[in-house]
């Protein structure tokens, strides 16, 4: 996954404009102790199975719930995380409704959450944002 993303990367980026990205090859649930805390702009998350991998290989509620948690610590204040949520395959639809609940749960004073879906397609991915609030936005919602 981590070859087939850099690969892209560079056939998509024009030289010398590619952002500052770290990929890491590890279990998701382990992003904080990877990565640190309040470090990160952007974490994304793409569940389920490497396209044109082993679809044996897959993401699953427990360890994606324990990486979102890690995630919002690794985010930094104004910063997003972004959680593909493939619901077709078995235990996606369990997976992602563990993740919406986890976010449904945040407090409103630091996190902004949101959820965009087809309505017409009852098996299509479904993308949950996080949005960090900055401390300042954090005090006017007091």
């Amino acid at each position: 996954a981590v070859q087939s993303t850099r690969q892209l990367l560079q056939q998509q980026m024009p030289v010398g404009a590619s952002p500052q990205l770290h990929l890491l090859r590890g279990c998701h649930s382990q992003l904080q102790q990877l990565v640190g805390s309040n470090l990160a702009k952007l974490v994304v998350f793409n569940l389920g199975y490497l396209p044109g991998g082993d679809k044996g290989v897959i993401t699953t509620a427990g360890s994606t719930v324990a990486a979102v948690e890690a995630a919002l610590e690794v985010v930094c204040p104004g910063g997003l995380v972004s959680i593909m949520c493939y619901i077709g395959h078995p235990g996606g639809v369990e997976e992602y409704e563990q993740v919406r609940a986890l976010l449904a749960g945040l407090s409103p004073s630091y996190w902004t959450s949101s959820e965009l879906k087809l309505v017409n397609r009852p098996t299509a991915p479904v993308m949950l944002l996080l949005w960090r609030r900055t401390e300042m936005q954090q005090q006017v919602s007091r």
